[in-house]
């Protein structure tokens, strides 16, 4: 939740903490990438000490610490004592796991516990739910549509789509010769290492490459935007066409890498929404490449959220092949005759990024063909969070 334009720090308040902590409750209960764990807490760290530059109240309890009781709930028990406080706020979790514990807390704490909202989402948790309530079929489209009449993106004065369709999925599927040349990558390159010595020494596991002395993700805001305004000037013109390419000589190709920030919400998703909205409005864009784009985010993120909060707590366990074979070991390595799935997999090992493609042609498609297991595909990578389908990005 590392929003510095949340309405929280609109004001100093000297009586308000914020409290940011790093927790094995939180980095064990499902095997993640390095680079997510290094990225998270660095982009905490900063974001505390940007907090405490403006004059707010803070405390930070890191994963090496010696009160640290590496739980949210057993750190927030302590944390009422010790501050004497007399009410506490939690921004509302984006995953039912966490949800459920501090719903839990609530009527066993003695002060007053209230959640609040992220103020990220264009959606609220239920929406995707009551848009479908009594259909048999739930129709990402249809979802789609419906977000862009009700924000009124890339519409028409009577409210009709530009160009005279809603979706240009098909203008998007063109391979990539190699020309034009993909964009440079301007990322931020910080040296996290000793910050990496610190994750290790507490005992975190992880999958993948920290790549802490190298390590191109932003952790903050400012570097976030940096991203963006990349990505809109150099990478959008072309993602439309390229957005569903593969190869073998570049991973990134046009695509944003934008996820990170959008999951940490250093970014909201309506200001990159509207940046690519007004890219195509003064011609700088092709509308099938703006369209493309916003239909990751506006939908596909939102309705895959709102899909997630729907069919919770089930939804992890659901297995409708019955599929019962764990994954090969080699998926921990990426090291199989399978080019496409070597070079997808090995990539997320090493750049904690794959786009969809890769994920649900590649990867997710080796998994069902080969009756994988789904729970064992619950890792998590750099990108990929519980509820947001990072198509893009």
């Amino acid at each position: 939740q590392l929003n510095p334009q949340h309405s929280w720090f609109h004001a100093v308040q000297p009586d308000v903490i914020y409290v940011l902590m790093e927790v094995r409750s939180e980095t064990d209960y499902v095997l993640h990438h390095a680079q997510k764990v290094l990225g998270l807490f660095a982009a905490m760290r900063d974001f505390a000490q940007q907090l405490k530059v403006n004059g707010h109240r803070v405390r930070y309890i890191s994963i090496d610490h010696a009160s640290n009781r590496q739980d949210v709930v057993m750190n927030l028990d302590a944390l009422v004592q010790h501050h004497k406080v007399n009410a506490v706020e939690y921004q509302a979790p984006d995953e039912w796991r966490l949800d459920q514990a501090l719903r839990n807390w609530v009527p066993t704490s003695p002060v007053t516990v209230r959640m609040v909202d992220s103020e990220h989402f264009f959606t609220e948790r239920d929406e995707a739910q009551q848009l479908f309530l009594g259909k048999k079929q739930w129709l990402m489209e249809n979802f789609y549509r419906h977000q862009r009449r009700r924000h009124q993106i890339l519409l028409t004065p009577d409210g009709k789509p530009e160009g005279g369709q809603w979706n240009f999925d098909a203008d998007n599927r063109k391979s990539w010769p190699g020309q034009p040349a993909e964009p440079a990558d301007t990322r931020p390159c910080h040296d996290h290492s000793a910050l990496w010595k610190i994750i290790e020494s507490a005992g975190v596991k992880t999958l993948g490459e920290s790549q802490a002395t190298a390590f191109r993700w932003p952790v903050n805001r400012t570097e976030a935007l940096q991203q963006l305004d990349h990505f809109i000037e150099r990478g959008l013109p072309h993602f439309g066409d390229y957005q569903d390419a593969l190869s073998q000589h570049s991973w990134r190709l046009f695509h944003s890498l934008l996820s990170f920030a959008l999951n940490t919400k250093m970014l909201n998703p309506r200001e990159v929404v509207m940046r690519a909205q007004t890219a195509w409005q003064e011609g700088h864009v092709p509308l099938h490449a703006a369209e493309g784009f916003i239909r990751q985010i506006l939908g596909w993120r939102e309705y895959v959220r709102g899909m997630y909060w729907a069919h919770m707590p089930r939804y992890t366990t659901s297995n409708q092949l019955a599929h019962t074979r764990p994954l090969p070991h080699w998926f921990w390595n990426g090291q199989t005759q399978m080019a496409c799935v070597a070079s997808a997999l090995g990539q997320s090992l090493t750049q904690g990024y794959a786009h969809h493609i890769q994920r649900l042609m590649v990867i997710g498609n080796f998994a069902r063909l080969a009756n994988r297991k789904r729970d064992s595909c619950c890792i998590r990578d750099l990108t990929g969070s519980p509820g947001s389908r990072e198509f893009e990005h």
